[in-house]
């Protein structure tokens, strides 16, 4: 028996809201992480770490930037270093090797975050710091469609991460 049913629609290429990214983000730092939005976008130097998206054709899609508190923090309490450590390293204003590489770890598993958004799938194409970003990705992250979101993980330094729809920037 053939199916007549309509096709549905392909869904909406959102961006993924607060409940979405704090279930991410309790699943990875524990359910004591306390995520809420806040209004201004991270201004662009101070965008520690640039992870970018690209789609199946290779197009730029979605970034997700974060400050040097969430940076350290993330990567820190992913493979439990000290928060003491990570705090310390955030007001020198500097950020361990080994914390940005277990950061490419976060960023990885944010694409599953990023897809189910999307409606499609989404790549993670690479994670920069911001002096290392190509002027496109740097141009990009002025894109106004973002979801701003502080992240408190427990015992370590609050941080702020964005989630940026580059294609509204695009066209």
């Amino acid at each position: 028996m053939l199916n007549t049913s309509p096709i549905a629609p392909v869904a909406a290429k959102r961006l993924p809201g607060l409940i979405d990214s704090k279930r991410l983000l309790t699943m990875l730092f524990g359910t004591d992480t306390v995520c809420t939005l806040r209004k201004a976008g991270i201004p662009a130097e101070e965008c520690v770490v640039v992870a970018s998206y690209h789609d199946n054709a290779g197009n730029l899609q979605r970034l997700v930037t974060c400050d040097l508190a969430f940076a350290n923090s993330a990567g820190a309490a992913l493979s439990a270093i000290p928060a003491a450590t990570a705090n310390a390293a955030t007001k020198a204003g500097r950020m361990a090797e080994n914390v940005f590489e277990n950061l490419i770890e976060v960023m990885n598993i944010a694409v599953n975050l990023l897809n189910e958004s999307f409606g499609a799938r989404l790549e993670l194409s690479s994670v920069s710091k911001l002096s290392d970003l190509a002027p496109e990705t740097l141009a990009a992250l002025n894109a106004t469609q973002r979801a701003k979101i502080d992240v408190a993980i427990p015992k370590y330094e609050a941080g702020r991460l964005d989630l940026i729809s580059v294609e509204s920037a695009t066209k």
